[in-house]
């Protein structure tokens, strides 16, 4: 006959577990930025002309960063010409001269170069919540991350004084993000307005403000 063999049942495996720990609280930035200003209403065909130009200046300034400088103004024509047909030949051409304005932005323009990317998605746990979104344009340098994210709002301002609190608590928190997982590096941040469209640059001091908001609340 075998023998039977007794074991000792470790105590652990009589413990109980107790409950499972919460994560961490999720925030989306682009949510927290969400620019919901009180304007009085425009008149429907004003909104649906502006909102269609907003489109199609917006589909420029995603596609035409991946096109060789030299050939911008061209295909942006040829582009409008086939999809911007409600807009006569001298809209059209405003509409290309605009977005490539912003695409030359000096500050701006390695951003919207070959060595950037767009869409990149994001996490990052900061004081104890989960920073996650989707950054429109990010430029990754050894020293320094450079990252602009699209606004549509209707009624765009035109400083950073002027940018909403909302906007500027998410870009502070996409730059709490970054840091968290590139450390030691400096974050640049702008706001790209598609409707003018106007790229605006956030000053340091106006981040770091939002920052520390962020985290001593």
């Amino acid at each position: 006959a075998i023998a039977e063999i007794e074991f000792a049942v470790p105590k652990w495996l009589k413990t109980p577990i107790g409950p499972e720990p919460k994560p961490p609280r999720p925030l989306a930035p682009s949510s927290a930025g969400e620019d919901h200003g009180s304007d009085p209403p425009l008149p429907l065909d004003q909104v649906q002309h502006a909102a269609k130009r907003g489109v199609l200046i917006h589909a420029l300034l995603e596609r035409l960063p991946d096109v060789p400088a030299d050939d911008r103004a061209r295909l942006a024509t040829k582009w409008l010409a086939r999809n911007g047909r409600e807009f006569d030949e001298v809209a059209q051409h405003e509409m290309r001269d605009l977005a490539l304005r912003v695409l030359e932005t000096p500050e701006f323009s390695d951003v919207f170069g070959p060595d950037s990317l767009a869409e990149v998605p994001m996490a990052a746990t900061v004081a104890g919540q989960v920073i996650a979104g989707t950054i429109d344009r990010i430029l990754i340098k050894d020293d320094a991350i450079t990252i602009v994210d699209f606004k549509t709002a209707r009624r765009p301002t035109s400083t950073a004084d002027s940018v909403p609190d909302s906007i500027l608590k998410q870009m502070a928190a996409y730059a709490l993000a970054l840091e968290a997982i590139y450390p030691g590096r400096t974050i640049r941040a702008g706001v790209l307005y598609t409707q003018t469209p106007q790229l605006i640059e956030i000053p340091q001091e106006l981040i770091a403000l939002h920052k520390n908001a962020f985290v001593d609340g």
